[in-house]
């Protein structure tokens, strides 16, 4: 059911993408560059590639406890169900986006989506391939509260359907529904290194949860949002995106003497490091008056050539979904690596 939303909602989404890039060269904005574009769409179909496989073992743990310890069954007719479940899938996505921007080891997986430099239709799609996966545990209670699979997998897809049209800068406040529920001006916040908008707004579609847990914070128009990572990743490598971070973290966990330190290190707060490591191997403080984008020179025979790639493999995607289930397993393993390799070339292209 999940494969045939998505089905139908992505040529919308490639609709809507190529109206707001028209907007923006029509405005003569700066909303689109080419690379980084190309990235943000590469990191979405690798974590599509990726999850074919991951989610699999939570799927049939989720079905395993619905089966054996739910409390209640609710039926897949019921409105009142969707509605509640939805609310309470909201509020667990609320916590676990949360915990991805608060715990060094669960910022890998939500990192990707932060890291394009700009801000547009095509970094909704700049998903982290490992974050639905890792954080699919604490959906689980709502196994054991009755929520059938098939409406948790459908009002998840729908959480992320929600979410796509909050990533632009074409549109400003709306009016009624600001404080309520999550738009593009709540969602620029969150994505902005502003010291002033760090770490705030993390709610899917309600913004509720952010007013009453004390993380929500209004877009002031004084205070144009920069966007990024306040460690900036500097690549447009799709594979190294869903990984840099842990990489980070074990060259922390290498060279620090205390071996308390080795583990802790990976569930303290995001950024924290060794205080031996931190005074032989420092970073570097995140400065905005010195922050510059990312944007390597390259020709533009490049530049097309990255597109044209990439384009050939966005148009045959669906093709690499249609074959789910109708083959062998390693056979499918084949394809996806594939498939990766050539989105990696593609932004090779552009570095």
């Amino acid at each position: 059911m999940t494969e045939k939303i998505l089905g139908v909602a992505v040529p919308i989404f490639m609709l809507f993408i190529f109206i707001e890039l028209a907007y923006s060269l029509w405005k003569k904005k700066d909303f689109y560059r080419l690379n980084d574009a190309i990235s943000s769409l590469s990191c979405g179909s690798v974590t599509v590639l990726v999850e074919i496989f991951t989610k699999i073992p939570f799927i049939l743990a989720y079905i395993w406890l619905f089966d054996n310890f739910a409390i209640a069954e609710f039926s897949m007719n019921s409105w009142l169900a969707w509605i509640g479940f939805f609310i309470v899938g909201d509020f667990i996505y609320y916590w676990g986006h949360r915990w991805c921007h608060e715990i060094n080891f669960l910022w890998n997986t939500h990192l990707p989506h932060h890291q394009s430099e700009e801000y547009n239709l095509t970094t909704a799609l700049r998903q982290g391939a490992l974050q639905d996966t890792v954080l699919f545990p604490i959906y689980l209670p709502m196994a054991l509260m009755g929520c059938p699979i098939e409406m948790f997998l459908v009002l998840r897809v729908s959480n992320k359907l929600y979410q796509f049209w909050i990533h632009t800068r074409t549109i400003n406040k709306v009016p009624l529904i600001e404080g309520i529920l999550n738009t593009p001006s709540a969602h620029r916040v969150h994505h902005a290194v502003n010291e002033a908008y760090v770490d705030r707004n993390y709610g899917g579609t309600f913004m509720v949860f952010d007013k009453w847990f004390g993380t929500w914070v209004e877009e002031d128009k004084n205070n144009d949002a920069v966007y990024g990572v306040r460690k900036p990743y500097a690549s447009f490598n799709p594979i190294k995106a869903h990984v840099d971070w842990w990489f980070r973290l074990g060259k922390d966990t290498y060279h620090t003497k205390s071996w308390k330190d080795k583990l802790k290190l990976w569930f303290m707060p995001t950024g924290w490091r060794p205080n031996d490591v931190e005074q032989q191997y420092p970073w570097g403080k995140f400065d905005m008056a010195t922050f510059v984008k990312y944007d390597p020179k390259v020709s533009k025979h490049r530049q097309w050539l990255s597109l044209v790639i990439y384009a050939a493999v966005a148009l045959s995607f669906p093709l690499v979904l249609e074959l789910k289930g109708q083959i062998a397993i390693w056979q499918h393993a084949f394809i996806a690596l594939a498939y990766i390799g050539v989105i990696y070339s593609a932004n090779r292209l552009n570095y």
